[in-house]
């Protein structure tokens, strides 16, 4: 019985602190916290929850999904980080919950980052397209060509994209995220000042 109750109380903070070294490898780190009942479910990384909340995150796409991935024995995770810097792009005010299966993130995107990763688009304003959707509506060019285009972030084959449409999304389509464990259903998008901000729904695969 002494070792079961020593363990429940050291196992969670020893836990914790794991994964805030961790973290610290990507950014600063303003809180964690894991919990499990009873704790050696933490011997196979199966925590009941995981808490975390960080300043920055500085991270590529292929340690971005291995992350998540190890983040999935946990039965509810809410992680928050104020900027993340993940390939190509910026992101700000980000925010990933899973529950079960289930997962949502949400996250501003800024015009200005979104031109810089498509260079080939400018002059983005967001604006609702035929089907009432939020679009950003630009001018594209390319091979001499220019054209006023819409870009869309959406689920397509289980990725997030941003895509142009037409003609100019064959060339300038930038994958935010692509993972097989990992099946991206819907985005949602709503302007906020000087940029957009998603809410992307999934499940684990």
């Amino acid at each position: 019985m002494a070792v079961l109750v020593g363990g429940q109380l050291l196992a969670p903070p020893i836990a914790t602190s794991v994964l805030r070294r961790r973290l610290a490898q990507y950014g600063r780190v303003s809180s964690v916290r894991v919990s499990a009942f009873p704790w050696f479910q933490l011997l196979w990384q199966d925590a009941d929850s995981v808490t975390a909340r960080m300043a920055d995150f500085n991270v590529q796409p292929a340690q971005l999904h291995s992350l998540l991935h190890e983040a999935g024995g946990a039965g509810k995770v809410d992680i928050s980080v104020g900027v993340v810097h993940t390939g190509p792009l910026t992101l700000h005010d980000v925010s990933f919950s899973k529950r079960g299966d289930e997962l949502q993130g949400a996250a501003r995107l800024e015009l200005d980052d979104l031109r810089s990763a498509l260079p080939v688009v400018r002059s983005l304003t967001p604006v609702q397209d035929a089907e009432g959707q939020l679009v950003l509506r630009g001018t594209a060019s390319l091979f001499g060509v220019s054209a006023t285009v819409d870009v869309a972030v959406a689920a397509r084959d289980g990725k997030l994209v941003v895509a142009p449409a037409g003609l100019f999304g064959a060339f300038a389509t930038l994958t935010l995220y692509d993972d097989p464990h990992i099946h991206v259903q819907s985005v949602g998008a709503s302007t906020v000042p000087g940029g957009v901000r998603f809410v992307v729904r999934g499940r684990t695969a």
